[in-house]
């Protein structure tokens, strides 16, 4: 498989709390696509990315709709509300059940993260990321490019890894996403500098 040159100064990375998923893989293992069954995602996060991808295809539909027929178009974006709502709330319940969330460093090119256990440089990695507030869930594969010891000798690491396998579609949410997150602490920065 190719690996993707990525110069990870190109991407703005932020501190963000997501759910996290993490399990190394072979290189035998490596796929194209990081939903593969060989790779045991919860059913909640293949059913959200399901349903993001038929969104994303009906999008430009609906709109078309919604231009010669506000009536329908308005009925049909109800629909997909309910839809997004009884996914959202399989997704919290799923939550309920242990999914915890952490603070990682995210960006478009990768995420690094603390685990209590070391991996090998340039060993491989499937992640299933689940991002907030909107329940965005992205699964992709990574290659480890450090760990660090932080506390010794608490045996905690700071693991740093790139995709190597993100989806097209993914990427776009992750970057939809961090975007958000960066308009929003620029937004709440200036607020505090005002109020001072």
């Amino acid at each position: 498989m190719p690996k993707l040159k990525i110069d990870r100064r190109d991407f703005f990375r932020l501190e963000d709390e997501v759910h996290l998923v993490r399990h190394p893989i072979e290189k035998h293992m490596l796929s194209e696509d990081p939903y593969g069954s060989q790779f045991n995602l919860p059913k909640q996060a293949i059913l959200i990315s399901q349903l993001q991808v038929i969104d994303n295809e009906a999008s430009a539909l609906l709109t078309q709709i919604n231009d010669s027929n506000r009536a329908l178009g308005g009925y049909l974006r109800a629909i997909d509300q309910k839809i997004e709502c009884i996914a959202k709330h399989l997704v919290s319940d799923f939550d309920d059940k242990g999914l915890s969330k952490e603070t990682v460093d995210l960006s478009e090119g990768g995420i690094s993260f603390e685990d209590r256990k070391a991996y090998t440089e340039d060993s491989f990695i499937h992640i299933t990321l689940m991002l907030f507030p909107s329940y965005v869930t992205i699964a992709t594969i990574g290659q480890v490019k450090s760990c660090e010891e932080l506390e010794p000798p608490a045996n905690k690491y700071r693991i740093g890894v790139e995709f190597i396998v993100l989806l097209e579609q993914d990427r776009k949410r992750l970057t939809k996403h961090i975007r958000r997150k960066q308009s929003l602490e620029l937004r709440e920065r200036s607020q505090k500098n005002q109020q001072n």
